[in-house]
């Protein structure tokens, strides 16, 4: 049956068609373009970052702020957070795991495929896929802040085999969905002072990549990527995997590129690195994160720096090759909330980018008219894009207004509360 206010969500996109097609853009095309994109969502905001292992060795390093009721902490919880978060978006979706996620009991150097094999039937059950992180971290094998470029030979070998590990684990996971496994590569090592000797650590790094990295899948399944970052605690003066070294060590070994958008100085621009990056690696990973100040991993929000990332996105062609993730974790709010929040501030992004009058701003610029190219670029933002929204959940049977809240606010009575 439909109600009242369906009837006038379907009025405002036929509106809103009629709209966009006198900027030449084919509502109808932006909404079978949307419909494939692919979001994977970060387990855990779920749980704090705490993970699930059972095995010795385990070291908390726990630095998410709040304390809200309801966190996770079994796996089936994890899963039926999801779950919740998930129906509350339009976008297809991937989870993805980190390897501290294991339901095993093998130590993180030893984990197999069966460790995960309950997020495997979960996922294949639910239709998502899933990406997967080593994690070289929260663990007694950490020498301070290093992981693989410890001096200590025997730390090395450790989250070696933990690298190597995750990769085969990816790929046994992507052969069973039968879609890609993204296997993302990120360690926090680096130093608080200013080394004596870069150099040697850098060098280390690239010895421990290069042997975790040695052995070839089929990127049908797996894909590998490394992800830099400007500084983190306790390595504010010097980050061994800074961006410009996974980025040379992508672009010669034919591996891809993680760009958080948490990672860089505030004032750079995320979306203008995708075209300067994407011509010479084989693949570009997305995290996307909003910094406030420096990386503090706040949920996304539907703001002009993620609108340009989908926008650098759609104009490039990319929509289907690059793969986008989201990466943040806040215990001071509800956390199935702050899941859904950032699943429907980058879904909206993507419609937004998707709707925009591309062909119309090209044109101007080839004919070398930037008047036009000016004033369509600001008068676009006033284009009836919530309508085309509005529809998009009323077709998918999506939560829309108020009644997201109100869903959120039951199952934190019904369910978060009695934990």
């Amino acid at each position: 049956m439909i109600k009242d206010y369906d009837n006038i969500t379907l009025k405002n996109y036929e509106n809103a068609k009629s709209i966009f097609a006198d900027y030449g853009v084919d509502t109808e095309k932006a909404l079978e373009e949307f419909s494939k994109i692919k979001v994977s969502v970060h387990c855990w905001q779920g749980d704090d970052v705490k993970g699930l292992e059972k095995s010795e060795g385990v070291a908390s390093q726990n630095l998410v702020t709040g304390n809200y009721m309801g966190a996770a902490t079994t796996g089936d919880e994890i899963r039926s957070d999801l779950d919740m978060a998930t129906s509350l978006s339009p976008l297809k979706h991937k989870i993805n795991l980190h390897s501290f996620y294991s339901e095993g009991n093998n130590p993180r150097n030893k984990q197999e495929y069966k460790d995960f094999s309950k997020w495997v039937s979960w996922a294949k059950e639910k239709g998502y896929g899933l990406d997967f992180n080593a994690s070289f971290f929260t663990h007694e094998m950490m020498d301070g802040n290093l992981s693989i470029t410890s001096t200590k030979k025997e730390v090395r070998d450790f989250w070696i085999e933990v690298g190597q590990r995750s990769r085969e684990i990816a790929y046994q996971i992507g052969k069973e969905l039968n879609d890609v496994c993204v296997n993302n590569i990120w360690v926090p090592d680096g130093m608080k002072d200013i080394p004596a000797d870069r150099f040697y650590f850098r060098n280390l790094l690239r010895e421990s990549l290069d042997a975790i990295l040695e052995k070839k899948y089929d990127k049908k399944y797996l894909v590998d990527a490394l992800e830099g970052k400007l500084f983190s605690i306790g390595a504010e003066s010097f980050t061994t995997g800074s961006h410009d070294f996974y980025l040379a060590y992508a672009i010669k070994n034919n591996v891809g590129i993680c760009m958080d958008t948490g990672h860089y100085h505030l004032t750079e621009s995320v979306a203008d690195k995708i075209s300067a990056v994407s011509p010479f690696v084989s693949d570009i990973l997305l995290h996307i994160s909003r910094g406030v100040r420096w990386d503090s991993d706040h949920v996304v929000l539907q703001t002009d720096e993620l609108l340009s990332l989908f926008e650098e996105i759609t104009r490039g062609g990319l929509l289907g090759k690059i793969h986008i993730g989201l990466d943040y974790f806040d215990a001071s709010i509800n956390r199935v909330a702050a899941w859904a929040i950032g699943l429907r501030a980058a879904a909206k992004a993507a419609l937004t980018a998707l709707l925009q009058p591309f062909g119309e701003l090209k044109k101007a610029e080839l004919e070398g008219d930037y008047t036009k190219r000016l004033f369509v670029t600001d008068d676009m933002k006033n284009l009836p894009y919530n309508a085309v929204w509005e529809y998009i959940l009323l077709k998918d049977n999506v939560s829309t207004g108020k009644s997201v809240i109100d869903k959120i606010k039951l199952y934190e009575k019904d369910v978060l509360s009695k934990r």
